[in-house]
């Protein structure tokens, strides 16, 4: 919980010091999970939507989640559930106007991706099988068409794990954490540019050249060059997820753990 006096001076409003479940104004959004809010005592706070993930700036579908987050909430009073703060000072947070949970409905709504929930995060659960049946009913970023590419290639492509975990600790054995992407249709397809990340906006790996025929498989580990930033650990321990995507996004395959 974090508490009026938190890093906070006497000469500084901070927050309320209940501020497990608070009202707020919404005043400012960023981005499809970011927004800030005004407090009773006109003090404000960033927010991020936890258990969720929006595109990034530069990706397909992140004007659509802005959007959808400014009709929803742009001057909005809303309930504010805390969960602590991220490495960023920015409050970790489910999301109330009125009945809506906004975390949830992103997720639902295919414009936000699903994070790995914390153990004490009683949403979590629920914001995954949002994915999940966004996924399977293909809305939002889930569409074969959402990144305006037209549809994913005509093959079965398949991410799965290799070793996620592997014994050590992670940084110190970065070529033995591995996915492995698989071509299941009947024909060559090039991954020329082609992208596998996590659930986070922190790790991608680029493909260069590459074609893999029909049934071939192709292990990408956390020590390949292509990674961005690389040099540490990309899959989480404790759950993730992978997916592989055009260059310009379109989702061709999907794994979580």
């Amino acid at each position: 919980m974090v508490t009026a006096c938190s890093g906070v001076s006497s000469e500084e409003p901070g927050p309320p010091a209940n501020f497990e479940k608070s009202q707020a104004l919404v005043t400012w959004i960023g981005d499809g999970d970011t927004i800030d809010v005004e407090w009773d005592d006109g003090s404000s706070t960033t927010v991020r939507l936890i258990a969720t993930n929006s595109p990034d700036q530069d990706e397909c579908y992140a004007d659509d989640a802005l959007d959808h987050l400014i009709d929803t909430l742009q001057a909005r009073t809303v309930t504010v559930e805390d969960f602590g703060e991220d490495q960023f000072g920015r409050t970790l947070a489910h999301v109330f106007e009125g009945d809506r949970h906004i975390n949830l409905e992103m997720v639902s709504m295919g414009l936000s991706l699903a994070s790995t929930p914390r153990d004490d995060d009683p949403y979590g659960r629920a914001i995954l099988q949002a994915e999940d049946d966004a996924h399977a009913q293909g809305v939002g970023l889930w569409s074969a068409t959402a990144c305006g590419s037209g549809p994913v290639p005509d093959v079965d492509f398949e991410v799965s794990g290799s070793v996620i975990n592997p014994a050590g600790p992670d940084d110190e054995v970065l070529d033995a954490e591995m996915v492995e992407i698989r071509n299941g249709g009947p024909r060559d397809i090039s991954l020329a540019g082609w992208i596998l990340r996590d659930e986070s906006t922190r790790n991608r790996f680029r493909f260069g050249t590459l074609v893999l025929g029909p049934g071939e498989s192709w292990v990408v580990s956390s020590a390949d060059p292509g990674w961005e930033p690389g040099e540490s650990s990309v899959w989480n321990n404790d759950g993730d997820m992978a997916l592989l995507q055009l260059p310009d996004g379109t989702v061709v395959a999907r794994w979580r753990y």
